[in-house]
């Protein structure tokens, strides 16, 4: 599902946000184009927090309405970040 693929893409850069040293730089993408602008990195980790809570709501929603038809749902990991070994 791609709302699942959104979950856990949010779930990195929320990580990935929180563990960067405090003087590091961070650049974000203009909407609808390939330019990077220098960002507040707390700024952008709040939004990075808010986007994930969106995306869980929306997901809670999701699986509550199908649920309800189908009576079984695929369940996705919610409460971890994503760990990956490099």
């Amino acid at each position: 599902m791609d709302l699942e693929k959104n979950i856990n893409e949010q779930k990195v850069l929320e990580n990935e946000l929180k563990n960067l040293r405090k003087g590091a730089s961070v650049y974000k993408k203009q909407q609808n184009s390939n330019v990077f602008f220098k960002a507040n990195r707390e700024k952008v980790f709040h939004e990075a927090k808010k986007n994930l809570e969106d995306l869980i709501t929306e997901y809670k929603q999701l699986e509550a309405t199908s649920e309800g038809i189908q009576g079984e749902t695929t369940p996705l990991e919610l409460s971890n970040p994503v760990e990956q070994d490099v």
